[in-house]
C-alpha cells in the first residue's frame, strides 16, 4: 500500500466518522481497518488517524485561524478533512517533509474534492507552514 493510498483512507475514514457519535467511530474504524493486510500500511494508518483523533481540536483551531472569512463549519467536509491530515502530518509528524504533505494533500483533493479546491487547501497549508517556520 502507497503511503498515498494509506492517506486515502484515512480521509475517507475521518469523513465517514464525521457523520457518526464518537461512541461509535471507534468501532467503525477497527472495522474497517480489518480491511488492510500490508502491516506497514496499517501501522501507518492507525499512528495518523489516532494522533489526528487525539489533536482534533487543536487541529480545528489552527485550520479556523488560517481560513479566512470561512467558518470551519462551512468549509466542505472532503477538504476539511484534508487539511486535518496534513496540518497533523506538519505539526506532529516531523520526519515527513512539509513538501510532501503538501503535494499529497493537493493530489488527493484533486481526486475527491473540486477544481477550486486545491487552491483553497493550498492556501491554508502555505499559512500553517509559515507559521510553523517563524
Amino acid at each position: 500500500m502507497t503511503r498515498r493510498k494509506a492517506r486515502e483512507f484515512i480521509m475517507q475514514m475521518l469523513f465517514e466518522s464525521d457523520f457518526h457519535e464518537d461512541s461509535d467511530r471507534d468501532e467503525l474504524f477497527n472495522q474497517r481497518i480489518q480491511e488492510i493486510e500490508d502491516p506497514q500500511g496499517k501501522d501507518f494508518i492507525i499512528r495518523e488517524y489516532q494522533g489526528i483523533i487525539k489533536h482534533q481540536d487543536e487541529i480545528n483551531e489552527i485550520i479556523q485561524k488560517y481560513s479566512q472569512n470561512w467558518n470551519i463549519k462551512r468549509i466542505a467536509k472532503v477538504d476539511l478533512m484534508i487539511l486535518k491530515l496534513a496540518v497533523y502530518e506538519l505539526l506532529w509528524e516531523n520526519e515527513i517533509p512539509k513538501k510532501v504533505v503538501v503535494n499529497e494533500a493537493l493530489e488527493i483533493a484533486k481526486t475527491y474534492s473540486t477544481e477550486k479546491s486545491p487552491k483553497f487547501i493550498n492556501g491554508i497549508l502555505g499559512q500553517v507552514i509559515a507559521s510553523i517556520e517563524e
